[in-house]
Formats: structure tokens, C-alpha cells, sequence
């Protein structure tokens, strides 16, 4: 199905919802150009809604048609979505919703209250313009799925759910052996013996099929979720976070901490383009997850392989444009990669509270950090997340310029395309990686144990001003007590100076009193009896050389 030009005008109406500008405007343009009609446009259900309340829609144009978000919401505790609410309060109005990744959880109840029309967020302009027409005619078009519920959910037994992980692998590898052996019998060229052995191993693999296929739990039957579905709270501050780090991106990202950053040699266009692109990968990240939220255990044991997935993915987004600066032979990403565990242990383990964090926006968990609580959706919690996700931009982005540094930074494409001009000299680059190597041996033996052994805990944060450093003080007895080498020595030698450091002051400050009684009550006063001896015999002598003058005059008179 096409959508028809402007000669042959539609004579429905349709309404057009949608908070985000550049899509609001493409909609807008797209629908006025191909299908011939002016649409009535709103950026928000609370506009649509005094509208409908106060204007008659035309009645020459029907049906009418309803364009919205699916998680546009009104304060309607019964009804909290738009589309709910038009479906009670007009019936009459046709429904196509766009549904985002996270959102998915919505497509069940928007089934379930006949929406129309249900289409991807990223669908092609082409084919929602198909699927209006459609509509309009009065078909049903749902191009999207609502998600499987997860496996805790089809079956809250332990048991049962661990039996059916076990089963279901054990049928997905007998289903490969009987495409495997389908595709070996129907060769031409196997001899009678061989087809006949083959044809037995088939029956039996399909034999412990069935046997297996009966001790298979069957999932308990998961009630409908409510109306009031949580997602919508979780979207709302995973885009509270993004656009709040959108803004702070728009400072000139100086770097006013005391330690070297990678990002410093690059100029301020890559820099913040390479933070767009990881907090876009973030965004993705995070509501991947969303769709079917994993457990807490989960997020514990596999916090470190999303965290590199990633950078992985950000390094890809990031250098694509410029995979063949180094010549059409070599692989500028491929060679990037090889710096992955170097990047891992030195950059991405020491990211903090990943599961935490994950575990706050996915399922709610209460945050616990700087000896406070942070309940969910708080402004605490939002400025607290907000410190986090900031570290983690700039921790993936020093990873993500450090391979660039150690393999490619004298490459003229590279220095040109990437690097501020005063990095392009060959002595200023060696003398920042030297810095950087540097500061990173004294944070690996001196500065880090300091700050494990003090329960401090150093982020990197964005602000108006550029970069800047956050402590925050955290329990860290579980690093201390994985020291092992120089860093463990120094945690003793730290602890020694604080366990010696009273006595020997004590010891210091007596003996200090007693060299200032030697000084001032014994010492100074010889010193005082001998001055004042000397000044005696001064004036005693003067006296009389004065007294022996004064004769000498009076007997020369006559």
C-alpha cells in the first residue's frame, strides 16, 4: 500500500500529539506533502485535550485520526495515558500509537483497549503513512508485539524455572541434530547402509524429543499488570537524566580537576561529540534493560561486561566515520579494540556502583550511598544519579582516547582531525602521556589506597564551569581488604603514622616545653647575670676614668 499525493486528498481527519520538535515538524511536513491534508498539530495531551474540550472537531472530515506517543500522559489516576483517556472520553477517535523500546510493557494494554494502530517510534515515514490510509478504511494495523514476560514470572518456583532453562537447552540442541540429519539425508549420495543408520538416529533424537518435552513445566498463568503500569516513572527520570547531562554538556568541558585527563587533547567539537555519542549508548543501554528489567543478582554478576559492552559500542559509534583514516588496508576501530583489557582494568572496573545504579532505574531499588538513603524519584536521587552518570561519561571517554593515544597519536590524519593544536607538536604529546602514565602509577600505588584506606571515593563531574572533581565518603572495606603489594604496605604505613602519631607528638611537645625552660629559666638567665655584670664593670670603669678627669683638671688651676 502507497499513500496517496496531494491530487487525490484524503477526507479524513487526523490530529497529530508529539512532545519532540524535530519530529513534531517532520510529521507535519511529511503527512502535508504525501497524503494532501493540513493535520492538527499539538505538542502535548493537556493542549489536545482543552481543544477537544472547547472546538467541535469538522464532521466532513471523518473518521478522525489520533497520531500520539504512547507514553503522553494526562492526571487521570484512572485513565494516566492520553490514548486511554480519548478512548473513554471519544470513542469515536481512531488511535495509532508509537511505541519506544522501554515502552513495550504498553502494548498488551493498548490491545486490550482496541487501540488501532500500534507502530514502532522508529518506523519509516513511507510506512506509517501506509498504515494511516489503512486505518482510515477502517483495518486494524499492530506491527508490534507486547514482550514475553521473563522467566521468574512464567514460573515462581526456583526449581521449575532452573528445570526449564536446562530442558529447553537440551530440545534446542536436539532440534540442531534433526536439521543437521535432514540435511544429510536429502544428499543423493548416501549409500542404503548410511541413510539407514541415519534415519535411526532421527527416530530416536525424535523419541527423547517427545520424553523430554513431557517433563517440561508449563508456566503458571501471569495476571494482566494494572493500568497505572510503572514504566511511565522510570522513563520520566531515565529522561530527566539525559537531558539534564545534555545541558551540562554545553559548558566548555575544561578540565579544572587536579590529575590528567585523555580528553584534554582532544578539541571541544570531538570532545562533546564523543560524550553525545556514549550518553546516547547509555540511553539505549538502559532501556534495553528496561524492556525485560533482570534481577539484582544479575545486574551484580555481569556489571562489568555491560559496562564494556559499552564502551565497545561508543568506541564503534564514535571512530565509524573515520575507520579507514589510517589507509584503506588498516582498521582504525579493529586497532582500537586491541587496548580492551588494558581499558577494562585500568579505566572501567573502577567505575562505582554500577549494579546499584542499574538497579535504582530498573527496579527501583533505593539507593545507599554517602551515608544516606536515596528513595526512588527523590531529588536527592536525581542529583546523586546524576553525579554517577556523569563519572561514567568521562571514565568511557578517557578509555575510549586512550587507545587512541597509545596507538595512533602520530598518525598526521588523526592528530589533525582530533587534536587541539597544541598536542600536535611531537615533545607536548610525549610529555602528556608521560604525564598520564605518571599520574596513573602514583593514583594505582599512592593515591588510591589513601582513598580506600579514608573511605573516599573521587568522581568526575560535569558542571558549568567544565570538569571538576566530587569526593564523597563511602564505605570501602571490602577494596581494603583486596590490597595486596605497595598499596597494601602503604595502608600499614598510613596506619602506623596515625597509631604513632599521638605518643610522638606528646614526647615532641614535652620535650619542646623542656627546652624552652632550659632556654628561657637557665640558659637566659646566665645570660641575663653575665650582661649585667658586664654592664656594672662598664659603668663602674666609666665612673671612674670620669671621677680621675675631673681631679686632673682642678689640680692644673693655679
Amino acid at each position: 500500500m502507497t499513500p496517496t499525493t496531494a491530487d487525490a486528498s484524503p477526507t479524513f481527519g487526523l490530529i497529530i500529539v508529539e512532545g519532540e520538535d524535530v519530529i513534531r515538524l517532520g510529521l507535519w511536513t511529511g503527512i502535508r506533502q504525501q497524503l494532501g491534508i493540513e493535520p492538527l498539530v499539538f505538542h502535548d495531551g493537556h493542549s489536545l485535550i482543552t481543544y477537544l474540550e472547547n472546538t467541535p472537531l469538522d464532521e466532513e472530515r471523518t473518521p478522525w485520526i489520533v497520531l500520539c506517543d504512547a507514553q503522553l500522559t494526562v492526571n487521570d489516576a484512572t485513565t494516566p495515558w492520553l490514548w486511554q483517556w480519548l478512548k473513554q472520553h471519544y470513542p469515536a477517535l481512531r488511535i495509532i500509537l508509537t511505541v519506544r523500546p522501554a515502552a513495550l510493557e504498553l502494548v498488551s494494554l493498548a490491545q486490550q483497549a482496541a487501540v488501532e494502530g500500534i507502530y514502532h517510534r522508529n518506523t519509516a515515514l513511507s510506512d506509517l503513512l501506509a498504515g494511516i490510509l489503512a486505518i482510515a478504511q477502517g483495518e486494524i494495523v499492530h506491527t508490534v508485539t507486547p514482550p514475553k514476560p521473563p522467566l521468574r514470572v512464567l514460573f515462581p518456583n526456583p526449581w521449575d524455572r532452573w528445570r526449564y532453562q536446562v530442558l529447553q537447552q537440551g530440545l534446542g540442541e536436539m532440534d540442531a541434530w534433526l536439521q543437521a540429519l535432514d540435511q544429510h539425508l536429502g544428499r543423493a549420495s548416501l549409500s542404503p547402509l548410511e541413510r539407514l543408520v541415519c534415519e535411526g538416529r532421527h527416530r530416536e533424537i525424535r523419541a527423547a524429543r517427545w520424553l523430554v518435552s513431557r517433563f517440561l513445566p508449563q508456566p503458571s498463568q501471569t495476571p494482566l499488570r494494572p493500568v497505572a503500569s510503572p514504566v511511565r516513572p522510570q522513563i520520566e527520570i531515565i529522561s530527566q537524566l539525559v537531558d539534564r547531562c545534555l545541558q551540562r554538556l554545553q559548558s566548555d568541558l575544561l578540565n579544572l580537576t587536579s590529575q590528567p585527563l585523555e580528553l584534554e587533547v582532544l578539541i571541544l567539537q570531538q570532545r562533546r561529540e564523543l560524550l553525545y555519542t556514549i550518553l546516547r549508548q547509555w540511553d539505549v543501554l538502559v532501556r534495553t534493560l528496561q524492556a525485560t528489567p533482570p534481577s539484582i543478582e544479575f545486574l551484580h554478576q555481569r556489571g562489568n561486561p555491560l559496562l564494556q559492552d559499552l564502551w565497545e559500542q561508543s568506541l564503534r559509534e564514535f571512530f565509524r566515520p573515520y575507520r579507514f583514516a589510517l589507509g584503506s588496508n588498516a582498521d582504525l576501530i579493529e586497532e582500537l579494540l586491541t587496548e580492551r583489557e588494558t581499558v577494562v582494568s585500568v579505566y572501567l572496573k573502577r567505575i562505582p556502583f554500577v549494579a546499584e545504579m542499574l538497579a535504582h532505574l530498573l527496579v527501583q531499588q533505593p539507593l545507599t550511598l554517602h551515608q544516606q538513603t536515596y528513595r526512588y524519584g527523590t531529588a536527592a536521587a536525581l542529583e546523586i544519579l546524576d553525579a554517577l552518570l556523569d563519572h561514567w561519561l568521562l571514565t568511557i571517554a578517557n578509555g575510549i582516547v586512550y587507545p587512541l593515544l597509545n596507538r595512533c597519536c602520530y598518525s598526521a590524519v588523526i592528530q589533525q582531525t582530533f587534536f587541539q593544536s597544541q598536542y600536535i607538536s611531537t615533545r607536548e604529546i610525549e610529555r602528556f602521556r608521560n604525564a598520564l602514565s605518571w599520574h596513573y602509577r602514583w593514583q594505582c600505588w599512592v593515591k588510591e589506597p589513601q582513598n580506600i584506606f579514608e573511605s573516599r571515593l573521587v568522581l568526575l563531574r560535569l558542571t558549568e564551569r567544565g570538569i571538576q572533581e566530587l569526593a564523597l565518603t563511602v564505605p570501602r572495606q571490602k577494596e581494603l581488604m583486596q590490597l595486596e603489594g605497595i598499596p597494601y604496605a602503604l595502608t600499614l604505613a598510613l596506619e602506623a603514622r596515625d597509631a604513632l602519631a599521638p605518643p610522638v607528638r606528646a614526647v615532641v611537645a614535652w620535650v619542646g616545653k623542656g627546652v624552652v625552660y632550659l632556654l628561657t629559666q637557665v640558659i637566659g638567665r646566665g645570660l641575663g647575670l653575665i650582661g649585667r655584670g658586664i654592664l656594672q664593670g662598664i659603668g663602674q670603669s666609666v665612673g671612674s676614668g670620669w671621677s680621675r678627669a675631673e681631679a686632673q683638671k682642678n689640680s692644673s688651676k693655679p
